[in-house]
């Protein structure tokens, strides 16, 4: 096979595999509270567990290629991906689940910085934008399949990990390509990387779009915890069938996903990042409020559609306010979002203890106009201290 290919396959695989368990939280947490007989807001607060380990092996990434080498960190990463899959399929203790959570995490983590690092060496100018846009599709495209498999396997009473243990397959057929394929690319590629993070420059700017992504995701693995479970319950629907909103969302973002690359061609990323965050304040608001179960479906391909370019966008904007990005900056905004993540189950879980679906639900728009606030407020700031180079992603 090609070796840069084989080398982008394995970038596309990270994203999808990793979706494969991202994807699934507000479908999977009344199934296992059922199987393990345990509160639903301690199983939601598991899902943290999976955004935790994810951020921590973005972080370890960073010295482990050095230390095991590209090659072996990434093979040995999804043997224990696929394992784990194993194991969640056939295990009967939270515990192991719980620690099962946290290594598929780690090793996704690992898994999207090598991909990263990939697509960055061996693809140049637009096929490079091309090539991202592809990866963001890639998880999207993962984001519809496995709820697929999953609706379908509780609707017929199969186990609750059956999907998880189709992205363990999945797993055993990215061993097997990079079993095959050489990472001697990524030491000149790091090396490049630390010269680059010399001398990062910090302003209000960079801080707000990083914000603005921890809150965003904070908001985002929310709704995809609980809406499963709040439209069951406000609707009277059976929980399987509650289910599918999370599919109409991934299928919306992957639309979104191809789409919005377009809309930025045309448009300052500043309004561009403004607009979708209006636009998913709106649909959180129009999901929470709606008395009719045939709406749903709309509002949550909108919102799907609107935060299908939230991380890329919020990478853009950030950089508008620096003369030149480092990876430092970069780095900022992506830990910002992977904390977001991470922290949205178990602190919706906590709030869950006190309050009821629709108030989880009406908190989220609120969050999206805190954002709105803040975003108004950084370029405000950044155009009056002439700290502002918009002229970089025009």
């Amino acid at each position: 096979m090609n070796n840069r290919l084989s080398l982008t396959a394995i970038s596309f695989l990270a994203n999808f595999i990793i979706a494969g368990f991202a994807s699934q939280f507000g479908m999977l947490t009344e199934p296992i509270a059922k199987a393990f007989h345990a509160e639903i807001e301690y199983v939601a607060s598991i899902f943290s567990l999976l955004n935790g380990g994810a951020l921590v092996g973005t972080v370890l990434a960073f010295f482990l290629i050095d230390i095991i080498g590209a090659k072996k960190i990434t093979l040995t990463s999804y043997i224990i991906v696929s394992f784990c899959t194993f194991v969640l399929y056939f295990s009967s203790s939270l515990l192991v689940i719980n620690i099962c959570m946290m290594l598929i995490g780690v090793c996704g983590g690992i898994g999207l910085c090598i991909a990263g690092t990939i697509i960055v060496s061996i693809w140049q100018n637009k096929v490079r934008s091309t090539m991202f846009v592809i990866q963001d599709a890639t998880f999207n495209i993962a984001g519809v399949i496995f709820p697929l498999i999953t609706t379908t396997a509780l609707f017929h009473n199969f186990h609750w990990a059956t999907s998880y243990l189709v992205v363990g397959m999945v797993a055993l057929f990215a061993v097997v390509i990079i079993a095959l394929t050489n990472f001697e690319f990524i030491n000149k590629s790091k090396q490049a990387v630390n010269i680059k993070a010399e001398g990062s420059e910090w302003n209000f700017g960079i801080f707000s779009a990083g914000i603005s992504l921890f809150i965003a995701m904070l908001a985002l693995y929310t709704f995809l915890t609980w809406s499963p479970i709040f439209i069951s319950t406000k609707f009277s629907i059976p929980f399987e069938n509650a289910g599918n909103i999370i599919t109409q969302y991934w299928s919306a973002a992957l639309i979104g996903a191809i789409i919005s690359t377009v809309i930025v061609s045309k448009m300052k990323i500043q309004n561009f990042f403004i607009m979708i965050i209006g636009l998913a304040m709106i649909m959180t608001i129009l999901i929470a409020t709606t008395t009719r179960l045939s709406n749903i479906g709309y509002f949550t391909y909108g919102y799907g559609f609107v935060c299908s370019a939230l991380y890329n966008s919020a990478i853009a904007y950030g950089v508008t306010f620096v003369k030149q990005a480092s990876s430092k900056n970069v780095s900022f905004i992506l830990i910002s979002g992977s904390t977001g993540a991470m922290v949205g189950p178990v602190l919706s879980s906590l709030f869950h203890k006190e309050y009821n679906n629709q108030v989880i639900m009406n908190i989220i728009p609120m969050l999206y106009s805190f954002i709105l606030l803040l975003l108004i407020i950084s370029l405000i700031i950044q155009k009056k201290s002439k700290k502002y180079y918009p002229q970089l992603t025009q």
